[in-house]
Parts: C-alpha cells; structure tokens; sequence
C-alpha cells in the first residue's frame, strides 16, 4: 500500500509529524490512561459526566472549555443521561494500560496523517483499506476495533473518552461499546489535525497482540503511510452543514471550528483566522482588513497603514490631522521656533506648521507690508488710493488704521453721519500722534498702545475702542 509521497504531501506530513501526540498539551499515553480509567472506573465517570447536563440548552451544549460557544448536538442531554445509565451499570473490567502501545499506534498514526489530510470522516483509508488492515502493519491479534474522535483543540483527554462513551447521533453506540469492550488488552492511540474539523483522535485497540518490531522500526524510519486516493477523497467531503466557503482560503466549509466575521461578511475557519503577514492568531486581538487579506494590527500599520508627514513612519494611536496631511502627535512641531506643539492650536499658512506665537507675528509682519502703500505724513494726512481699502495696524501708532473715504462715505455699518473724518494730518514716521477733523468731529490718536476697534455710538458714527495707551478726544 506504500505509494509514492508528493511535494505537498510531504509537507503536510512534516507539519503533521510535529503536531502529532503533541497538540493542545495531549498525548497519546494521556488518552490511553483515561481509556483505563473509563473502563476500570465507571461509576466514577458517571459522575463526571452527569456534570455536563446543566451545560446543554436544548440540543447546543455549552463545554467549559469552550469558552461560551456552543456544540450542535443531534440528541441533547437525552443521550448523556441515557450513557449515565449505562456506566452505573457497567461491571468494572480491565484496563487498556497507561501508556500507549506502539505499534499499534502507528497504525493510529496512519489513518490521522491520511483523513486528517483529507477531512473525510471514515474508519476506511483513501484507498479503501479498513482498521483491521492498518493494524496488520505491524503485528498480528485475535480481535482489533477502532474508536475515532473528532472535534475541538481545546477538549482534553478525559473530554474525548467521554464524547465517545455519549456517542451522540451514533444509532448504534458503536464507539461506547468499543470502548468499554471487556476483551480489549491494549491500545495504540494518536492524536493529530483534522482540516473538517480541527483535530482527531484513532485509538486501535486490540486483544492477543504480538507486534513485528521490524515493521515498526522501518515505519518510524519512513514516516505515515500514505496511500492512493486521496486527492480524489479530499474532493468528496462532505457534511450535514451547508455553510458557504472560508472568505481566507476559499475553500467549502465543511465544519469543525468555524467563525463569523462582521467585517469581512462571511465566515471562516477558526485555523484560518490569522494574520496573512505574521500567521499570528486574531481572534480576541485588534486586526484590521485590506482587500479581503486579514492582519493583526501592527502589520497592518506597518503596510497598509497611515503615514506621518513629518517622519514618515507608520501612525499607530493617537495623530493629528490638519490641512497638510497627518501626523504623530510629537510630529507637530513648528517650523520656525522648532517648539513641539503638540495638540494645542496651531496654523497651517503657507504650507509650514506655526505655533500661535510665530503665527501672530507673521500676520504683524503682514499687516506691516500691507499698509506700505498709506500715505499719512505731515502734507496731505488724506488717505487714498489703494490703501483706502486696507484694514491693518500700524505698529509705531499702535493705531487700526481704516479706510477713511469708506467711513466718510457711511459706508461702514451703522455710519449715518457722511462728512466724518473727511480729511487730516499727522506724522508716525516723525511723531507720536496724529490727528483729524471733519464736519462735527474731532480726533486725537496718542502713540502707546497695540490695537483698537470700531464702534458704533450712540450718534451712529463708528469710532475707535482704543486699547490702553490710546487716548481719544473730539
């Protein structure tokens, strides 16, 4: 039956080696010791297993370590209390050792490595071949039988030989007669990966067992059978649930561990649930999706991320965002005093990050050039032109200089006296005061002061709420 070992294959089986009596902290001998106790101890497991019925709602059983999701069961509690019964009943018998037998448990070991790689559920290999055939591999016996369990990583020992004993769905209770069969002498057990539905166990039993040591020893030398058809096996799973296709492997789900994920709209295998860059498991961490590939956050950050502006690196956490794009929050820091700012307020003119400070300078600065076209010097004081429509401050003054022809013209909001201010003098390149007069008005602007505003009074003429350092009279 030995075939020739594809590419692929050959790598399963690598994975498969390393995972095999190892996985989830079981071992071969640890079910081999829970078979004997089972059977030397029944009203013992009886007890244990009348602890589950309060875990079942309906027909979904709740195992504690699950961790809250549930096991669709076909009967309920109805055939956990009916397996109670029988252990109560059951005369204690021999055990099947404490550890398990080897070359029967290469023979275990063959069928893990050829349906866990299939996912078909089946006490015949791809090729046909039943239990009894497996175990002639490497001995000879009286009388041989087969237990498989299916199901999840996180069940223990002590959990698979009470699923078995239950055997729920199984008509017949094929599994829990095998186990607790009185003729059995050993037990040749492995324990490996399932792609339907995550893991799995075979337990080989056997009476008047006399293994070939030869045969043993050049099996552990070439590793698991592997046997014709099994590609073709692959391709007939199929189950009871109809649940659509993993969105990460696109392939059918069959069942075994299976979740459903919101954001990616649809479901996927639990053993799929990783992240594409780093294979690190998601579930119960933050992870992000880009094109339907799944990440943990940090690779996802790290490629698909945002960037920061002023450093480039990838964001995670806390940023700012801001006309010129987004950045770390220790990325904001201006670029004329080189302070950090932080995430206090800050301008963005010019295409530069300014803290308030250097910002109110530059629109001084501003304002200054501006007003370079006023004309106001001891001749003519009359303000024209372009500047007639500039609003600015004139630092010397300390004066809000404002387009006069506007305000004479009332044009200004509530200015109904026309003819104010109509024309002045005054001298801030050489003085420190100006003055002007108009129909009705007189005004007297002293140097000292930083700014003032237009009002309205009660005359209805707008004139200037001077800061302090600014005096006025007219």
């Amino acid at each position: 039956k030995l075939r020739s070992t594809s590419a692929d294959h050959l790598a399963h089986m690598d994975v498969l080696l390393g995972e095999l009596g190892c996985m989830a902290g079981v071992s071969p001998d640890d079910i081999t010791r829970e078979l004997t106790w089972a059977r030397t101890q029944p009203k013992e497991a009886a007890a244990v297993l009348r602890k589950r019925l309060p875990n079942y709602k309906g027909k979904d059983y709740f195992p504690p370590e699950r961790d809250g999701s549930s096991v669709v069961t076909k009967e309920g509690k109805v055939v956990v209390e009916e397996a109670i019964k029988y252990l109560e009943a059951l005369e204690t018998m021999g055990g099947v050792g404490t550890s398990s037998e080897l070359a029967l448990g290469l023979a275990a070991e063959d069928h893990v490595a050829d349906i866990g790689y299939t996912g078909v559920v089946s006490h015949s290999s791809s090729d046909g071949s039943c239990a009894a055939d497996r175990v002639s591999r490497y001995g000879r016996f009286r009388s041989t039988g087969e237990s498989l369990w299916y199901g999840s990583a996180k069940a223990d020992a002590r959990t698979m030989v009470l699923d078995l004993i239950v055997d729920d769905g199984v008509a017949s209770r094929g599994h829990r007669l095998c186990v607790c069969n009185p003729i059995w002498e050993v037990v040749g057990v492995a324990y490996g990966p399932h792609s339907t539905f995550g893991t799995m166990s075979a337990m080989e039993f056997a009476a008047g067992w006399s293994p070939d040591g030869a045969a043993s020893d050049d099996r552990r030398a070439s590793g698991p059978v592997h046997v014709a058809g099994q590609e073709e096996a692959k391709k007939s799973v199929t189950t009871q649930w109809k649940l659509g296709g993993c969105l990460v492997c696109n392939q059918e789900i069959k069942g075994g561990a299976v979740m459903e994920i919101e954001k990616l709209g649809g479901k996927v295998h639990k053993d799929c649930f990783n992240c594409k860059s780093c294979s690190k498991p998601l579930k119960g961490v933050p992870w992000n999706a880009h094109e339907r590939s799944i990440f943990c956050k940090p690779c996802y950050t790290e490629q698909h991320g945002e960037r920061c502006i002023g450093c480039s690196k990838p964001i995670e956490g806390g940023m700012m965002n801001c006309a010129l794009g987004k950045f770390h929050v220790e990325c904001v820091i201006c670029a004329t005093c080189k302070k950090s700012i932080g995430k206090a307020s800050f301008s963005t003119a010019g295409g530069a990050i300014s803290c308030q400070a250097c910002s109110s300078q530059k629109v001084r600065t501003a304002s200054v050039g501006r007003l370079a076209g006023l004309t106001v010097d001891g001749g003519s004081g009359a303000v024209g032109g372009r500047a007639s429509s500039v609003l600015g401050r004139e630092p010397r003054m300390g004066l809000l200089v404002a387009p006069l022809r506007q305000h004479a013209k009332g044009k200004f909001p509530g200015s109904r006296r026309k003819g104010c201010l109509e024309g002045g003098t005054g001298a801030p390149e050489g003085g420190s005061e100006g003055h002007g007069q108009g129909e009705g008005c007189r005004w007297e602007a002293l140097h000292g002061g930083s700014r003032c505003e237009y009002r309205r009074t009660r005359h209805g003429l707008l004139r200037p709420r001077l800061s302090p350092g600014f005096s006025l009279t007219g």
